[in-house]
């Protein structure tokens, strides 16, 4: 009698017991959501899947590939031993759209009766079309269309993955304070290529392309939200695509989980939302795990009050491509207020127009952010007011990162408590680790900046500006004009290797006084066991690689408590050497 392998039976002991697969495939003429779910008989929809009274624990549903127009929302719940399983089946590809086609007719503005041209040819590759009442029919807009002068168009994407520049302010986005999102042009005579324009008086889309329109897939964003899910536990996503929304108001992300434990996100990608990509709220132990979320319109990820939450191996690359307010949440992702035990890891936050790539702001505690690579952002990573929110928080732990090549500041901890900033590469940004306080009452208390290495983190020796590899604030009497003694006596630096490479690095104490090490040393008494040493590195494209391997074994000890070690505990800066 043959036997089965024990990995095999192991495996088989761990499968649910009387589990359950159902199928939705929208693509097939026997679909029905009437139907009973079957592989032969499967349901049409996400939207009935996502409330299926027949789920139960342990249960799955896979949807075949095809474009869902339509809101995904989970109501359904596992159990921590048994989730409930919704993926996008083998070999499949399976796209949410929050948007719909354009179609008809478009009529060339150029020599239209009764259209006067600002100057000639303004508007020779103009093309219009009218926008019936099916495009402003989402409920989750709440009555807010049943005045057709308040109508709007936010998002027209031209052939699935080229955003148009909306021509106007934004009906959503309007502050007299401050520009929310500063906008280009005001009417349709500012109309430049790859633009569009709305008149919501008439409901007619204007696009500017060389070109017929009806030549490409013209589509607009018409929905809210494309997947969400609410107060609900032990689920599983998986494989899904979702793009295209028109924001419905304020600041929700296109896709979420909100107040919800035990939710795994994985392999996802979230594309073209007209402000986040995706978020949690209110979630514990959480993981948004190995998803692209990129190309959004104000920033890829956004999380809020969470605990325990992990994202993991995930993509943020040229995120606010609407060019929204660098104080408006943009980057690659933000984090605001009141997370806690949150960790960001092994993520790539890149390109990022406007803002940073990883962004914690607000009374976050024992926030990690873990193995990141941050590059080409306005700046690296920013931690900003966090371990404030009682007299025992900590702001948290900032290690292993390569951080490198962005415009601004490479790690920016601003007036943050209890905050380790350790074994990070940070090379060729504007300047490379700043430590600042802000405003009262946010001081800088507490901080350790300790075994990292800095690369040409400044500019022109010639040049007075905030580059130079480390600031840290010591609150010394005069500032940059009598730099000695300090009352600041809880912001440490040392074990740091300093790249001595076309110029001597330097060190401040507030944004302008340069010192060097030796001034360092002898004024403040920081950075004693840190190193100038020849670093080689090579910067090509948009990569980036260390090549000294020698003289880096310099490491200082770190406290148990972190509860985190790099991969070699001797070895300076991240244990990666390279990107990509």
């Amino acid at each position: 009698m043959s036997r089965l392998p024990i990995f095999t039976l192991a495996l088989l002991a761990a499968l649910p017991s009387h589990a359950t697969t159902f199928f939705v495939d929208g693509s097939s003429k026997s679909a029905a959501d009437t139907n009973p779910g079957t592989s032969d008989q499967p349901w049409k929809t996400l939207a009935r899947a996502g409330s299926a009274a027949e789920l139960a624990p342990g249960d799955m549903v896979l949807v075949r590939s095809g474009v869902y127009r339509e809101h995904f929302e989970i109501k359904v719940s596992g159990t921590p031993e048994k989730p409930i399983t919704f993926a996008v089946a083998p070999q499949a590809r399976v796209v949410i759209k929050c948007s719909e086609i354009v179609r008809g007719a478009w009529t060339r503005l150029k020599g239209a009766p009764g259209v006067r041209e600002p100057f000639p040819n303004a508007f020779i590759d103009v093309w219009k079309i009218p926008l019936g009442d099916a495009y402003f029919t989402d409920s989750d807009f709440k009555g807010a269309y049943d005045d057709k002068s308040h109508r709007w168009i936010s998002q027209v994407i031209l052939d699935d993955s080229q955003p148009l520049q909306l021509i106007g302010p934004d009906p959503i986005y309007v502050n007299k304070d401050y520009p929310l999102l500063p906008y280009v042009g005001r009417s349709l005579s500012d109309m430049t290529d790859r633009s569009f324009f709305f008149d919501p008086t008439d409901q007619m889309l204007y696009v500017k392309l060389g070109g017929d329109p009806g030549w490409s897939n013209i589509e607009v964003g018409v929905r809210g939200w494309g997947l969400t899910a609410s107060k609900i536990h032990d689920v599983v996503l998986r494989g899904f695509e979702v793009r295209g929304n028109r924001q419905p108001g304020g600041q929700w992300p296109m896709c979420s989980v909100g107040e919800s434990k035990r939710v795994l996100v994985d392999s996802c990608r979230f594309y073209y939302a007209d402000f986040c990509g995706f978020g949690l709220f209110k979630c514990k132990n959480c993981t948004v795990r190995n998803c692209d979320l990129s190309c959004n319109g104000d920033t890829g990820f956004g999380m809020s009050n969470c605990e325990d939450c992990v994202v993991d191996g995930c993509s943020l690359l040229f995120n606010n491509y609407r060019h929204f307010s660098a104080g408006w949440h943009c980057g690659g992702m933000k984090c605001i207020p009141a997370n806690k035990r949150c960790t960001i890891e092994n993520c790539e936050a890149a390109y990022t127009a406007v803002g940073p790539g990883i962004w914690f702001d607000a009374d976050n505690e024992d926030i990690r952010i873990l193995n990141n690579v941050c590059h080409h952002n306005q700046d690296g990573i920013f931690f900003e007011i966090n371990g404030r929110a009682t007299a025992d928080s900590r702001g948290g732990l900032i290690a292993g990162n390569f951080v490198y090549a962005n415009q601004g500041r490479g790690i920016y901890d601003s007036g943050s408590r209890r905050t380790w900033i350790v074994n990070n590469t940070v090379a060729l940004n504007g300047s490379g680790i700043t430590c600042m306080p802000r405003e009262d009452p946010f001081k800088l208390e507490e901080v350790e900046v300790r075994n990292n290495l800095l690369i040409s983190n400044y500019t022109t020796a010639a040049t007075i500006t905030r580059g130079c590899d480390l600031t840290l604030f010591m609150d010394a009497p005069g500032q940059e004009y009598s730099p000695e003694g300090r009352r600041n006596m809880t912001v440490h630096s040392d074990y740091n290797i300093y790249a001595d490479n076309s110029w001597v690095p330097t060190m401040r104490h507030s944004w302008n006084p340069d010192n060097t090490i030796e001034q360092w040393r002898q004024r403040f008494g920081e950075d004693l066991h840190s190193v100038l040493m020849p670093v080689d590195f090579e910067q090509r494209g948009t990569g980036f690689r260390v090549l000294t391997t020698k003289g880096l074994d310099i490491a200082g000890p770190l406290p148990a408590s972190l509860n985190w070690k790099p991969t070699n505990p001797t070895r300076i800066g991240s244990s990666r050497t390279s990107w990509p």
